[in-house]
């Protein structure tokens, strides 16, 4: 478990007494974060209450260059408001790797944002990742690696 601030334990701890001794995840990965930075995290936030955000994707450049574990399923997720609030915990089901010139359009439609179609994913996370991708060693955004969590929330 990462560290975890006191808001954000006693969220975690919450969730545990809610389930039933046999379904208590054992040597989980639990980070708290917000949904994509804290200026979009409350807007995010609400695509994740509302069941509409049921992924979303990182570059596995970023990981591998900040020298991070890669994303595995069972991994959880305390997702927080703009305040630092808890507001959900979502659990990962499934992970999916394509090129970026590749992501289909079911990626763009379980993220949930904007018009759910390829295109407005496309742009929106070339904005996002293009500031950073010389630090991760990535000449052109189409050979990145993205990686897609697929998540369920278990605890809102």
């Amino acid at each position: 478990m990462a560290l975890l601030k006191p808001a954000e334990k006693d969220f975690w701890d919450l969730y545990l007494r809610s389930l039933h001794s046999e379904d208590i995840p054992k040597d989980s990965f639990v980070e708290a974060s917000y949904a994509g930075t804290q200026d979009i995290t409350d807007k995010l936030l609400r695509l994740y209450l509302v069941g509409n955000k049921t992924a979303g994707s990182s570059l596995k450049e970023d990981f591998l260059s900040a020298g991070d574990p890669l994303p595995k399923v069972g991994n959880f997720w305390i997702i927080l408001n703009s305040k630092d609030e808890p507001k959900c915990i979502v659990k990962t089901i499934k992970i999916v790797e394509n090129k970026f010139k590749d992501v289909p359009l079911g990626v763009a439609q379980a993220e949930g944002e904007g018009d759910l179609s390829l295109e407005y994913w496309r742009k929106v996370h070339t904005e996002f990742y293009s500031p950073f991708l010389k630090t991760w060693g990535v000449n052109d955004i189409d050979d990145a690696t993205v990686i897609t969590e697929f998540f369920e929330v278990v605890y809102k």
